[in-house]
């Protein structure tokens, strides 16, 4: 008696691609469409650079980062957790070890989500960051849970525009991999602190 099936004929081809792409780590739309973003914006920072929650600083797309800020004067990397590999190892809630307006660019991507205080985050990148110093940050917004259990927040267009508005000028907010109308996976922002 033989039971062995092809279970793949069972299984939607939406979820095969997606068990592929994260198998083989190919870079999904939205990550492309965040590089090409990211590789546009970053390619005329200049000055100091800091990465916020830079685990190993890949692109997924066999780069690093770092390679995007090739004017700015040094780009320093940072995480929560030392194992990563990262130049810094700190907490983005609070920074101590970071003085005032030390940074002209803050390179922030796959954080706010996972920190239960976004506010002094937030605080805390504004105090770091000199006066009219760029921000570059990306939002979770349609992502499914990850790096659980602290998955805490997703933001949307008008939220983000909210959480900046004091501090900020926003020069460029996009919504990344917007495929499902109105339900983007990602938004980024450039923004210019006041």
């Amino acid at each position: 008696m033989e039971v062995r099936r092809n279970m793949s004929s069972h299984i939607p081809s939406s979820v095969i691609r997606c068990f592929r792409r994260i198998v083989k780590r190919e870079p999904t739309r939205a990550r492309r469409a965040t590089n090409v973003w990211l590789r546009h914006h970053a390619d005329g920072i200049r000055g100091d650079v800091l990465g916020i929650g830079s685990g190993a600083d890949e692109d997924r797309e066999g780069g690093t980062y770092r390679d995007y800020f090739s004017k700015c004067c040094s780009y320093t990397t940072s995480d929560i957790r030392a194992e990563i590999g990262c130049d810094l190892v700190l907490n983005a809630c609070s920074m101590p070890e970071i003085r005032d307006e030390t940074y002209d660019c803050i390179f922030c991507s796959g954080v706010l989500e996972h920190v239960d205080d976004y506010g002094s985050t937030l605080r805390e990148i504004a105090r770091i960051l000199k006066r009219e110093g760029v921000l570059l940050m990306g939002f979770a917004f349609r992502q499914g849970i990850h790096g659980a259990p602290k998955d805490y927040w997703r933001f949307t267009e008008h939220g983000i525009r909210h959480v900046l508005l004091d501090g900020y000028e926003i020069l460029d907010l996009t919504a990344m991999d917007d495929s499902v109308t109105g339900f983007p996976v990602a938004y980024w922002v450039k923004a210019k602190k006041r």
